[in-house]
């Protein structure tokens, strides 16, 4: 860039329309739009700042109400908490289509800025985009905040302009072809989409799962808050029973932590345990062994009883082992092998238990030897029966797990050994 154009830059954001993913109970204003315009008041220097509420990648975003050529971004973070805001990614967009987004930065490090001082954070771009709209995006779950966005740029000519929407045209081409081999790999056949969730590609079959389904895995909510325990209370070295695999989204999340070899997840349900392999193996995570069948503990087990009807439902959460045929939403009904609990545990050498059986966790937890495991993340449902969902809760705290109050809530519930 020549010294002209350096002289020439300037703040693009300033004063132009923003909005957010979604606000919370701290934002400075009511509405996305009146919260994320904090952030291009121009004032560096106070502590105010916008703040979306505790979710997946939260997002902020300005429009800078024309086609810029952006040279460099300047985040100004907040204060206190800074280190909230360690990794992101910047992304510009001319049109703010789904799929007219570019990523064209990612901070991967832990490095915290902003926090004792009113350095921004500078992004200098080597290859500037042309785009009309920034965003900047947390990549991980959380709350996003910071108190200003710069955006440093300037009006291309004609020339340049024509040359970099080309370039930017050949770019979008590029991943669509990538995004379409992909899901013809995912695929196999059968119709969908890729959605990423957590930054972890799912396939979502637009025919066999449910509108609501479809909706939930395409907003990247799907299983958010296990997904956050597991990302905060697993440790390096444990090893994982997971019973209830579903699509596989917190098998991935837990495998990160402690690697694939160290996962074992059950489900019932014959597709979804197909569906969970192959997202595996499309996340390079083909080592999670993924198995079908339905656990019984050993008080339970009934010597030459091998397997038992499972009730498919139209939304895959929703199958139980516990309903009439006739049900409105029970599609089929299939027969699955019965595995007895304790035995994997043990081949397993499983410390950490995450399970979602849709009320089945009544049974299976009850009277079951837990002695090897540190940690219980389950999702606890009344289908069972309130009775007997206190019951199991009193038998668990009775073998000397302790509710862990700090991430338990929404029937979703944390137990934990005493700490020795």
């Amino acid at each position: 860039m020549n010294l002209n154009v350096l002289n020439t830059l300037s703040n693009l954001a300033l004063g132009k329309p923003a909005t957010q993913s979604s606000v919370s109970r701290w934002s400075t204003a009511p509405t996305p739009e009146g919260d994320a315009s904090v952030a291009t008041n121009g004032d560096t220097s106070s502590a105010q700042f916008f703040h979306t509420d505790f979710e997946t990648a939260p997002w902020w975003q300005v429009d800078l109400e024309d086609d810029f050529v952006i040279s460099r971004l300047r985040l100004f973070n907040r204060r206190d908490i800074a280190d909230r805001l360690r990794k992101f990614s910047i992304l510009v967009s001319r049109t703010a289509a789904p799929d007219s987004w570019l990523t064209v930065f990612t901070k991967t490090d832990d490095a915290v800025f902003g926090a004792f001082n009113d350095c921004p954070y500078v992004v200098e771009f080597d290859t500037p985009p042309l785009a009309r709209y920034v965003r900047v995006r947390k990549d991980d779950d959380g709350c996003l905040h910071f108190r200003e966005c710069e955006i440093l740029g300037y009006a291309p000519d004609d020339e340049q302009r024509a040359a970099l929407i080309s370039r930017t045209e050949q770019e979008l081409l590029r991943l669509k072809q990538e995004r379409e081999e992909r899901l013809r790999l995912f695929a196999d056949g059968r119709s969908g989409v890729i959605v990423e969730i957590d930054s972890l590609s799912v396939f979502v079959d637009t025919q066999r799962y449910s509108p609501a389904m479809i909706n939930t895995l395409r907003s990247g909510r799907y299983e958010g808050g296990e997904r956050h325990i597991v990302k905060n209370l697993l440790r390096a070295g444990d090893r994982v029973l997971e019973i209830g695999t579903a699509i596989g989204a917190v098998s991935m999340t837990a495998a990160r932590i402690v690697g694939p070899g160290a996962v074992m997840t059950f489900d019932a349900n014959p597709d979804m345990v197909q569906d969970a392999r192959r997202n595996f193996a499309a996340n390079n995570k083909a080592e999670i062994s993924a198995n079908l069948g339905v656990m019984r503990n050993r008080a339970l087990w009934v010597d030459g009883e091998t397997d038992i009807d499972f009730f498919v439902a139209q939304d895959f959460w929703a199958s139980r082992l516990f309903a009439a045929p006739s049900s409105p939403d029970i599609v089929r009904v299939v027969k699955v092998p019965l595995v007895r609990f304790e035995d994997k545990i043990a081949d397993h050498r499983a410390n950490v238990l995450i399970c979602d059986i849709e009320g089945g966790e009544a049974d299976l937890l009850e009277k079951a030897d837990l002695e090897s495991i540190r940690m219980i993340l389950m999702e606890v449902h009344y289908t069972a029966g309130r009775a007997r969902i206190d019951a199991m809760m009193r038998s668990l705290i009775g073998q000397g797990f302790n509710v862990n109050f700090d991430f338990t809530g929404h029937h979703v519930v944390v137990l934990e050994r005493a700490q020795a």
